[in-house]
């Protein structure tokens, strides 16, 4: 990895466990820190990459469609002037969150860069875990929500879901399909796993003209039921040689290192994968190749490599002296109809309990 090499690595802070970080030198701790975190966002940013777009904006205008007729006129006909449909206002959130790390003078003083590092690394593993949860919320969460956004100016923000029957307007399809917003929802349940409710559920993304890359993101504890469903076609082991008397998924061998982050299979118009933060029971559905992304993370540049995980020193000029690392940021859905979630167990659709 850039930059994790010589007197930059984690590792050499990890193992200076016998002397005071004040005497290592704060300097080359800052450094070293620094490095390590600017690695650790630009990480965060590529893992949510393929559905999530990061941005500045705290608002933008979500597509709807006309419902406008030409009419029929003689020669000395006027058709009437028709006002075209507005836009749906989509919002993001940003919250703040914190990580109590309790670095003042004294504790320098009586700690070891190899503290530090390991303080770090748990507030990057709550960083990841609060990401990850926060994404959750956003997908896998049905009801729309006002936010306060009391970091800037206390605007109330109106935060969308996936398409969920609230009335707001619904671009048409690629064929002039025409959605009934007050009914029409991409959060759909089945009492079981079943080719058919699988296949609407991919449906419900491809009707409204994503299909260049539709995926399907799983749960690990749900591989076997995808798996056994009739019209799946699993990738091939890479320690397996390929027989020519049954169908193969072409080209591509399934990942044997990451048992929970791996595309498994084809199934009907989708690429099936494994994906460690989605939660069993529950999957889904977008189109990966699009850049009208699902999701926006809201932060104050636009970008998680400056804005993800920082240590917040009490003074610029003592990076070090700080009681917290930080994290500003929020997600919300920008593209209502790139995503449809399943979720297997009833009949009707259950919000699942995410933790923080």
């Amino acid at each position: 990895m850039a930059g994790k090499v010589g007197t930059l690595s984690i590792d050499t802070l990890l193992a200076a466990r016998f002397v005071s970080a004040a005497k290592f030198g704060l300097d080359n701790i800052a450094a070293i820190l620094a490095n390590d975190l600017q690695n650790h966002n630009l990480l965060m940013q590529q893992m949510i990459a393929d559905f999530c777009d990061v941005t500045g904006d705290r608002q933008r205008i979500y597509g709807t469609s006309d419902s406008t007729i030409m009419y029929t006129v003689d020669e000395f006909g006027r058709a009437p002037t028709q006002k075209p449909a507005l836009g749906i206002t989509v919002a993001f959130p940003m919250k703040l969150f914190q990580y109590a790390i309790g670095w003042t003078r004294k504790w320098l003083e009586n700690h070891t860069p190899n503290d530090m590092a390991i303080a770090q690394q748990a507030a990057q593993k709550a960083h990841r875990r609060k990401v990850r949860s926060e994404v959750q919320r956003s997908f896998f969460l049905t009801a729309n929500y006002s936010w306060p956004d009391y970091l800037v100016d206390n605007i109330a923000l109106s935060v969308k879901r996936l398409v969920n029957a609230d009335g707001a307007g619904i671009p048409d399809g690629p064929n002039g399909e025409v959605f009934n917003s007050a009914t029409h929802t991409h959060y759909l349940a089945n009492a079981t796993l079943t080719p058919a409710f699988a296949t609407s559920v991919i449906n419900t993304v491809v009707e409204h003209g994503w299909g260049g890359q539709v995926r399907v993101y799983i749960s690990q504890a749900d591989e076997a039921a995808w798996r056994a469903l009739t019209g799946f076609v699993a990738y091939l082991d890479p320690r397996l040689t390929a027989s020519v008397n049954q169908n193969q998924a072409l080209g591509t061998r399934v990942d044997i290192t990451r048992l929970d982050n791996r595309a498994i299979g084809i199934f009907g118009a989708a690429e099936v994968w494994v994906k460690p933060w989605i939660i069993p029971s529950y999957f889904f559905a977008f189109d990966a190749t699009t850049d009208a992304k699902p999701l926006c993370i809201r932060t104050r540049s636009g970008s998680m490599t400056a804005d993800g995980l920082n240590i917040a020193a009490e003074l610029d000029m003592y990076p070090l002296h700080a009681q917290y690392m930080e994290t500003e940021f929020g997600v919300g859905v920008w593209n209502r109809t790139n995503g449809a979630c399943g979720y297997v167990g009833g009949a009707s659709w259950v919000d699942p309990v995410i933790p923080g």
